[in-house]
């Protein structure tokens, strides 16, 4: 099992496989989160790499040169980290769709620090986070990935090969689905709260004596979060779906390069 550490050739091959692998686990929800302490990632990366070794094909290079090895582990990080990014866009189109809802709420100011990402966020955005991360475990996200891991070495194989330009764009316009995704998610508090922001104006219109700035905070936060608790089985209903379409995405961007 360990014989690549007596052959150049296939000491390359699990070098390249570990640097793919670690890229991955490094840019992936919940495996990169900064929770996880960097030599604890780094142990599954080296288990999954020499699980995935067994089955990759070798390379044939003796003795490869040092700009072809340099290239070589540059295109393994970069398609790492675009198969790792791929999946995180979706977290992030959750924790943006959180900050429009706690922004609408009156939490705008009300931040909390999120470990994984580290850095400060909306209360409703950090609840909606580690909602998504139950979830993300529950429909078993987490074997998803692995699973894709897997398959970007039966599809892309080690070495150099050129790469296709429409793959950089189709990334490119993936970048645009967190804005989808954050009014996917936030679409029946969004609502909600445009149209009773909507009654309350009219209502100030109509009634000058009400003291909205006192009345309507209570209001809105209550609504909000009423909705917020009866749209969770919404939530996990589209996230569940939203989930498998971005390893779909991602399988198309393997298939792309």
């Amino acid at each position: 099992m360990f014989e690549f550490l007596y052959d150049t050739q296939l000491f390359v091959t699990f070098l390249l496989v570990m640097i793919r692998t670690a890229a991955i686990m490094t840019t992936a929800p919940v495996f990169g989160s900064n929770v996880v302490k960097p030599h604890i990632r780094m142990l599954f990366s080296l288990i999954f790499a020499m699980i995935i070794y067994t089955s990759v094909k070798k390379l044939d290079i003796a003795d490869p040169s040092g700009p072809m090895l340099i290239l070589m582990i540059a295109k393994e990080i970069l398609l790492g980290v675009c198969i790792g990014m791929l999946v995180h866009l979706l977290f992030i189109g959750v924790q943006l769709g959180g900050q429009i809802i706690g922004t609408q709420m009156g939490f705008g100011i009300v931040n909390v620090f999120d470990p994984q990402a580290n850095i400060s966020i909306s209360i409703i955005s950090q609840f909606l986070n580690i909602a998504m991360i139950l979830i993300f475990i529950a429909v078993g996200g987490h074997l998803l990935l692995i699973q894709a891991i897997r398959a970007s070495f039966e599809t892309i194989p080690i070495g150099i090969y050129p790469v296709d330009a429409n793959a950089f764009l189709y990334l490119t316009k993936l970048f645009s689905t967190i804005f989808i995704t954050a009014l996917k998610i936030t679409a029946p508090v969004f609502i909600t709260l445009l149209i009773l922001q909507l009654v309350m104006g009219i209502m100030g219109r109509m009634v000058p004596q009400l003291n909205l700035m006192i009345v309507g905070f209570p209001i809105q936060i209550a609504v909000g979060m009423t909705v917020m608790a009866i749209g969770m089985s919404y939530f996990y209903i589209v996230f569940e779906k939203l989930l498998h379409v971005y390893f779909e995405n991602v399988a198309n961007l393997i298939r792309y390069l």
